[in-house]
């Protein structure tokens, strides 16, 4: 999906950032799969080290950079901290938030909508877990 992830959505999306593990899980063809060998395909250290908030810091340049030789490519800069906002405003805690707000202010209104969204997620369910039953 290229825009807005619709509302009722989100919350089924997780944690998940990009979706070819559970394209690869459900595959039929995957069972005669072997593990690859080939190094191309192994995630770089400097991707597998990145935490969800890491992922709203990059540029356009950044991106480019790190996703150049990866099908992350595909979905963009604005796709990939897209999911990423939606992941944080279904797993995030209140110290995500600062990374989410300059997100909110990006000039691409794709992330800042999600960013917003996930920014609401965290307050609610963190002020929830506040309130005595």
């Amino acid at each position: 999906m290229k825009g807005s992830i619709p509302l009722e959505l989100r919350p089924l999306i997780g944690d998940r950032i990009y979706g070819c593990d559970d394209c690869l899980a459900v595959c039929p063809w995957n069972r005669f799969a072997r593990q690859a060998s080939e190094t191309a395909f192994a995630m770089p250290d400097s991707v597998a080290q990145m935490g969800l908030r890491d992922f709203l810091e990059l540029s356009e340049e950044q991106f480019r950079l790190l996703f150049r030789k990866s099908p992350i490519k595909r979905i963009k800069r604005r796709g990939l901290l897209r999911n990423a906002c939606v992941a944080l405003g279904n797993t995030g805690a209140p110290d995500d938030i600062p990374a989410l707000e300059k997100a909110a202010l990006d000039a691409e209104p794709l992330i800042s909508e999600h960013a917003r969204w996930a920014i609401a997620r965290i307050r609610e369910r963190h002020e929830a877990m506040a309130v005595p039953q």
